[in-house]
């Protein structure tokens, strides 16, 4: 009923055939694998390094520790005390230091915290603790957010004499934001 056709289907080899590449592909793999024992080896003598000096550092430590055990037990009068003698320049340069390290910012830090308001945007605390002042930069949306967040900073009991130094608009945006700096102060 059907047609019985004799097919005769010629698989023949394609154009492209994996044996051209065998030997190039061959070398690239070995190329690769040499790279990798190299870096594994370079590895491998840097984390030896490591270890010898962690050694020698525990080393140090234990030998630093019986030194001060040994000195400890001997008499008081061995023991000397290093004395240094600051010049006048350095020794006003460490009472500066000293004063620096005394100033109490967490309680401005925590006065200006206290009155974080939406329309506000603080982008900038310039302290200067020995006039015991501070300029506080930002943005506000308004102008009558502005003028409300500074008469809740003035309220404050931790800031006296806040007034606003400088507004201007922003002419160029959108929402046409208020730039301002506020300066105020505070007991360091």
């Amino acid at each position: 009923m059907w047609p019985n056709p004799d097919y005769q289907l010629e698989f023949s080899e394609p154009a492209f055939a994996w044996r051209k590449l065998r030997w190039p592909g061959a070398v690239i793999v070995m190329a690769l694998l040499i790279l990798v024992a190299v870096e594994y080896t370079t590895f491998a003598k840097q984390a030896s390094q490591l270890q010898t000096l962690i050694q020698r550092q525990q080393q140090l430590v234990a030998l630093r520790a019986s030194e001060a055990s040994s000195s400890s037990t001997s008499s008081p009068a061995s023991v000397k005390q290093v004395v240094v003698k600051l010049s006048q320049p350095e020794q006003k340069a460490a009472e500066k230091i000293v004063q620096q390290l005394n100033i109490r910012w967490f309680d401005l830090l925590q006065a200006l915290e206290s009155q974080q308001v939406a329309e506000i945007a603080l982008l900038q605390l310039l302290p200067d603790a020995n006039r015991g002042q501070f300029v506080l930069s930002g943005e506000a949306k308004n102008y009558q957010a502005l003028l409300q967040y500074v008469s809740h900073l003035q309220a404050l009991p931790a800031l006296n004499q806040v007034h606003l130094q400088k507004h201007q608009v922003n002419e160029s945006h959108a929402q046409r934001p208020v730039s301002f700096e506020i300066q105020g102060g505070w007991q360091p």
